[in-house]
């Protein structure tokens, strides 16, 4: 149905053109509300008026601190000049350490200035995971701490809040094993970064990067000296000090946070797709994510090109594409133009997309939206990668395959501005394209180099293929769309019958040594399953539903419907056989093991799960629940969180997707019993304190159930 598009579209991109541009957005520092991200969106804007894009336009949002979008602040303006930071003693290891100006990633973004001759300070290390009492125990004072202390906020606050410590030289390595940890990624340094929230805190710390390889040999360099000062002292000697001085010309002051926005006009007004990739991040920020921005870029000028050469007919529906901040400026943007939100019947996010596969960008992932906000874009997104990974025939030719590494299909995983757009109160289905893991991910190695050209032909044609097709789809493509829907839905259902089939026998397995316990395991499944199956029905038939959105003439709109309706029929009857294959099958497993299943003992009930019946959590801002909105919080009252978290190990993931299931009207137990039917287990105390906890800091309210 698409084919003739990919085909045209796929001719006409050049990953060439989008990599050149991708390089000249990585000439900027991106730090969100700066004059460096302000001077990409000018030279993005410059580009696409350059290749003649129909509206182009650059809007601007108060960037003071203190303004919030749907619960979000947007951080004040934030200008830097140089930064530096110099060992000075001992002298015989002096040398420079960080200089903002060959690696600004080597600056904790967001510091504060220092006067002009500089701070200087004796390096002490600070170890990890130290709380306030074990710090009162050290002497920081005027000190700079070396520390890999993964919470900035506690630095913030303790270390030099509390203790006085005037600065942060700072080495974490933030692993993604096995592709990146401390041993075998020692020369890079992390993009790291101070967030405030709206109290005015802005310019309360500063702070210094260093890779894991320097950080070892300033740390060794620490311990020698300490060595050595005892063998002195004892001489009467005079001691030695490991001392830095730390240069910052920066500023904070309020500015205005911008948001690049291009379009491309259809025939009709009003219904939209919508394209979405985040400009931030410091320089060179290649993969992460200016090839996202240059793909989108690309995208655009792909299809007006082929639009205005006639090869392609203009489509029925305009396609809008924005360049943010990441989260920020999507929340800027979607929270002053509420009324076009019901416009959009279709989205999409790049992240991360141009990453050379044979350097560290591993696999290309097609991210669905939440079970929460089941939509027909998945399918045509991923309909679309199945036929561009068919690139190359076997020896016989009776079969093709990709020369890349991709995942199809996955899973809702979060982490970017789809999270935003297909949150259930917005409504905009937006899968997502990502490479991930990225070995040089958020560190000042993302550069050019590794941008691929073939990685970004690929994303960048299915991209556009996907805006167009959607752009123009009447009734004969929503018939289509229905079709696939259901299929693989009905693939789907299967698979998940399949998986977790194999992973109870698996479980199982482990434990069939243990007679008492494996039966428990087997019971507590089959008394689940049921739920979890009625879930991922549910949601294959509303994606179903969300097609008609597609379909807008009264005698189109019947067809339509009956068609799904029959659909609709088809996934019922196939979720039921699927259910009851699987449970027979299991059933018949589980008896030639000699196992009788029966329920998990009963336990005491915790007072939280009868609460949990009576209270309705409500979002007091629309979109999903951002970090961004607790910016605001100290290191103790956010540690009330993480220590809740500590009660409940491995419930993280139920909490994000309890956040997509809360709309005002279920109760904390209602909310539960989907969460357990997504994951298969949840728990309802862990649920309840962590609303509680939302609510006391101003994001959720609790009402009592009516």
């Amino acid at each position: 149905m698409f084919k003739e598009i990919l085909d045209k579209v796929t001719k006409e991109f050049s990953g060439i053109n989008a990599k050149d541009v991708i390089g000249g957005i990585a000439n900027y520092h991106r730090i969100q509300s700066s004059p460096g991200f302000r001077a990409a969106a000018n030279f993005c804007q410059e580009k696409l008026n350059e290749y003649e894009i129909p509206f182009v336009e650059i809007l601007t949002f108060p960037a003071k601190g203190h303004n919030r979008y749907w619960g979000n602040p947007v951080p004040k303006e934030w200008s830097i000049k140089s930064a530096t930071l110099d060992l000075i003693g001992p002298k015989d290891s002096a040398k420079n350490l960080c200089r903002f100006f060959v690696n600004p990633c080597s600056v904790i973004q967001r510091s504060n200035s220092t006067p002009k001759d500089g701070i200087t300070g004796e390096v002490v290390i600070l170890p990890r995971g130290l709380e306030e009492e074990d710090m009162k125990k050290l002497e920081l004072k005027g000190k700079f701490v070396l520390t890999d202390e993964p919470s900035l906020r506690k630095l913030r606050d303790l270390a030099i809040g509390k203790f006085g410590a005037v600065g942060i030289i700072y080495d974490l390595v933030s692993e993604l094993k096995p592709y990146r940890t401390r041993a075998n990624f020692p020369t890079a340094k992390r993009y790291t970064s101070f967030w405030y929230g709206t109290k005015g805190e802005e310019g309360d710390a500063l702070g210094f990067v260093l890779s894991a390889e320097e950080g070892t040999w300033l740390r060794n360099l620490v311990k020698q000296t300490e060595m050595k000062n005892k063998k002195l002292k004892k001489e009467g000697k005079p001691l030695e000090k490991v001392e830095v001085t730390a240069k910052i010309d920066a500023e904070f002051y309020d500015g205005e946070m911008e948001v690049v926005e291009f379009f491309i006009p259809g025939v009709e007004e009003g219904q939209e797709v919508v394209a979405v990739a985040h400009l931030c991040h410091p320089k060179p920020g290649a993969v992460d994510n200016a090839s996202g921005c240059g793909a989108l870029i690309e995208v655009a000028r792909t299809l007006n090109n082929l639009i205005t050469s006639g090869q392609l007919q203009k489509p029925k529906r305009g396609i809008r594409f924005l360049l943010v901040a990441e989260f920020t400026g999507t929340f800027c943007y979607l929270a002053t133009h509420e009324k076009k939100i019901d416009d959009f019947i279709a989205g999409i996010n790049l992240d991360m997309v141009g990453s050379d596969q044979t350097f560290g960008g591993r696999t290309l992932i097609m991210e669905r939206t939440h079970l929460s906000t089941p939509s027909y874009v998945n399918d045509v997104l991923s309909a679309m990668l199945t036929q561009a990974s068919k690139e190359v025939s076997n020896f016989q030719g009776t079969g093709a395959f990709a020369s890349f590494n991709y995942a199809n299909d996955q899973l809702f995983s979060g982490g970017s501005d789809h999270v935003v757009f297909s949150s259930p109160d917005v409504g905009i289905g937006t899968p997502m394209f990502i490479q991930w893991p990225d070995r040089f991910y958020h560190t000042g190695e993302d550069s050019i180099e590794k941008v691929s050209p073939k990685m970004l032909q690929i994303v960048g044609s299915l991209a556009a293929s996907y805006c167009y097709f959607l752009a123009n789809a009447e009734l004969p493509e929503s018939l289509w769309i229905a079709q696939e829907v259901s299929k693989k839905g009905r693939g789907r259902l299967t698979n998940f019958g399949k998986d977790k089939g194999n992973a109870i026998i698996t479980k199982i397995q482990s434990k069939i040594n243990e007679k008492e316990s494996a039966e428990q395991i087997a019971g507590d499944f089959l008394e689940k399953i049921d739920a979890m199956f009625e879930l991922r029905r549910d949601s294959e038939i509303r994606g179903l539903e969300s097609i008609k959105k597609l379909v807008e003439k009264k005698s189109d709109l019947e067809v339509l419907e009956n068609l799904i309706a029959k659909e609709k029929e088809i996934i019922t009857k196939h979720a039921h056989l699927e259910l009851e294959q699987t449970k027979y099958t299991l059933k018949e497993i589980f008896a030639s093991l000699k196992l009788k299943p029966k329920p998990a003992k009963a336990k005491e009930k915790d007072p939280l799960e009868e609460k949990a019946t009576k209270l309705v959590p409500n979002k007091l801002f629309r979109g999903p629940s951002s970090s961004l909105i607790y910016s605001d919080l100290t290191y103790e009252e956010g540690k009330e969180g993480s220590d809740i978290g500590k009660k409940y190990p491995k419930m993280r993931p139920t909490l994000t997707s309890a956040m997509f299931w809360v709309d005002g009207k279920r109760t904390i137990a209602e909310i539960a019993e989907l969460v357990e039917a997504e994951h298969g287990f949840v728990s309802i105390p862990y649920l309840v304190e962590m609303m509680q906890y939302y609510e006391k800091y101003g994001s959720f309210e609790l009402k009592k159930k009516k």
